[in-house]
């Protein structure tokens, strides 16, 4: 498993611990996948050769084509739902002083999980605030995908409960959500949507150990934290992170099939 804590700080070096360690980690996986990571590259490149054609990129097609962001909004307002897929996202940007070096903000990504495993019940957690009241409104975190002011991604994290009062599953039911993400409304941006879906397709590994590490993580700060309330606790909030290098992960794609 890649390790989800890796200090990002130092972005180049980091990216290239753990795309040395995904070398390995896509060697493994069957030949269909890597198939299926590599399409996704092309779709996330395609799309974004297509807002660069028109002098926009994800970040500012997110944001109307100001590039301009409040603090803690949501862009666009109201996010954007995909009714036929049940998939969810929206852009926000923390306080500066909160933010990774070199990020602009981020994408948060969910699926709706009532409506697509209706036998599938959330842990049943002692504080629920935020949680919608509305089980179809329910909403189930997969990543935050950090990017700089060009759109470029340079970091996968996942957060605590009280970050996005989502309803909260085991690492591995939201593992299998995460083939369930697929913004195919048009609205804001069709180009925006399809990448949004690709990067998610693309980095699914990173995506899977980083929620599997958020469990973890979780598990150990209740440990150290006994008679804590620890999924509404303000001092945990990011619960796993890793570096990303979009060319270093395609390149290692490409590696993975040349041995196959």
């Amino acid at each position: 498993m890649l390790d989800a804590s890796l200090n990002i700080s130092d972005t180049k070096s980091t990216a290239a611990v753990a795309c040395g360690r995904l070398i390995a980690r896509l060697r493994q996986l069957p030949r269909a996948d890597l198939l299926a990571m590599y399409d996704a590259a092309v779709e996330a490149t395609q799309c974004f050769a297509a807002l660069a054609e028109r002098g926009a990129n994800p970040v500012t097609e997110v944001l109307g084509g100001t590039g301009v962001v409040e603090e803690w909004g949501h862009f666009p307002p109201g996010d954007v739902f995909d009714p036929a897929t049940h998939s969810q996202y929206y852009y926000h940007a923390h306080a500066a002083e909160e933010r990774v070096a070199g990020e602009h903000g981020h994408f948060h990504t969910f699926v709706r999980p009532k409506p697509l495993y209706p036998e599938l019940q959330p842990a049943v957690l002692p504080n629920t605030t935020g949680a919608a009241t509305d089980k179809t409104a329910w909403i189930a975190h997969l990543v935050g995908i950090s990017t700089d002011a060009s759109g470029r991604i340079i970091r996968l994290f996942t957060t605590n409960r009280w970050v996005t009062g989502e309803a909260w599953y085991d690492a591995d039911t939201v593992v299998r959500m995460l083939d369930r993400f697929d913004m195919t409304v048009d609205g804001p941006s069709p180009d925006l949507n399809r990448w949004v879906t690709a990067v998610v397709q693309l980095f699914h590994p990173q995506i899977a150990d980083l929620i599997h590490a958020r469990d973890a993580r979780i598990a150990d700060f209740q440990a150290a934290h006994p008679g804590r309330d620890v999924y509404e606790d303000r001092e945990l909030q990011v619960t796993s992170e890793m570096a990303i290098d979009f060319l270093a992960h395609i390149r290692a794609i490409e590696d993975a099939l040349g041995e196959m």
